[in-house]
């Protein structure tokens, strides 16, 4: 019982730290870099012409594994059967939870993604939705991405493909 007491008090002062507010530039910034990531990502599995990378800075052990995720979506691509002539992604950043410092920020992402095809088809696309988790951090030149990771989502179910050939 006296280790519980001891306990609470401690609980409850570290509970209580607030978050930092996040400015609206920063926000916007945030937002503009999770929109240019998923987009690039989505276009990974199109006949779009390719581009290397994903568009954004990353802090390196990101830049290590996206590059292997760009290897995979690459792959995916080019076994495909079914062809995608574009992607168009639209993204709303839905809760940004900045730390102590203002210097890493979670942004909570919701991506809706429409893949063309390419060949005529009696739809002219499919389309699926995901929650992103993307943790970015300031450095001296501005937001890094540091870590991606999908939201809730259900692992027994089956992956777009823009994420399914690589882990998130």
């Amino acid at each position: 019982m006296r280790p519980v007491v001891l306990l609470v008090p401690a609980l409850l002062a570290g509970a209580s730290a607030a978050p930092a507010h996040l400015p609206d530039d920063d926000r916007s910034q945030i937002a503009e870099l999770a929109h240019t990531y998923l987009q690039r990502r989505a276009a990974k599995v199109t006949d779009e012409p390719q581009v290397s990378g994903f568009g954004v800075p990353a802090a390196p052990a990101l830049a290590t594994r996206l590059a292997g995720h760009e290897a995979a979506l690459g792959a995916a691509r080019a076994s495909a059967v079914t062809r995608y002539r574009t992607a168009v992604v639209r993204t709303r950043a839905e809760r940004f939870h900045a730390d102590q410092t203002g210097r890493t920020v979670v942004a909570r992402v919701h991506e809706h993604t429409e893949l063309h095809f390419a060949e005529p088809s009696p739809v002219p696309h499919t389309a699926y939705g995901l929650s992103h988790l993307l943790t970015f951090a300031r450095d001296g030149k501005g937001w890094v991405l540091t870590d991606v990771a999908l939201g809730h989502y259900k692992h027994c179910a089956l992956l777009p493909e823009t994420q399914r050939p690589s882990e998130c």
